[in-house]
């Protein structure tokens, strides 16, 4: 009898295991394309243990089937002024309002048209005063 019940103790202790374990849910495969950043609970839900209710976002990703539809991506969920689809992308939470894309800085393409318009510009003005 003590060995029954030790190993329906075991059997039950393992299973539990196996369900915390595997806590993230099967729908996180939808976000397979964009940063790790984003493929945590607090995506959807207002608590990192996934309970608390659901953000924005999760609200309006549950309310579309669970599904990253277009319509979906061209909302902007937090009302934060950037579409989920760019803050899914940047790796921000669509679902926070205080996260968000930051500006990116001038690339080096930029930074060498404005050397170059400078210069030019610099030439033009002082090649008019020799004249």
């Amino acid at each position: 009898m003590k060995r029954e019940i030790k190993f329906l103790f075991y059997f039950i202790l393992f299973i539990s295991l196996i369900s915390v374990t595997s806590g993230r849910p099967m729908y996180m495969k939808t976000f397979v394309d964009f940063p790790d950043e984003v493929k945590v609970c607090t995506t959807c839900h207002v608590q990192s243990s996934g309970y608390g209710g659901l953000n924005p976002f999760g609200k309006d990703f549950y309310e579309s089937g669970k599904s990253l539809t277009p319509e979906l991506m061209q909302l902007d969920s937090d009302g934060d002024l950037f579409s989920n689809i760019e803050e899914l992308r940047a790796g921000t939470n669509p679902g926070d309002s205080g996260s968000t894309p930051k500006e990116e800085s001038p690339g080096m393409t930029a930074i060498i048209a404005i050397s170059a318009i400078t210069l030019l510009v610099i030439i033009r003005h002082t090649g008019k005063k020799r004249k």
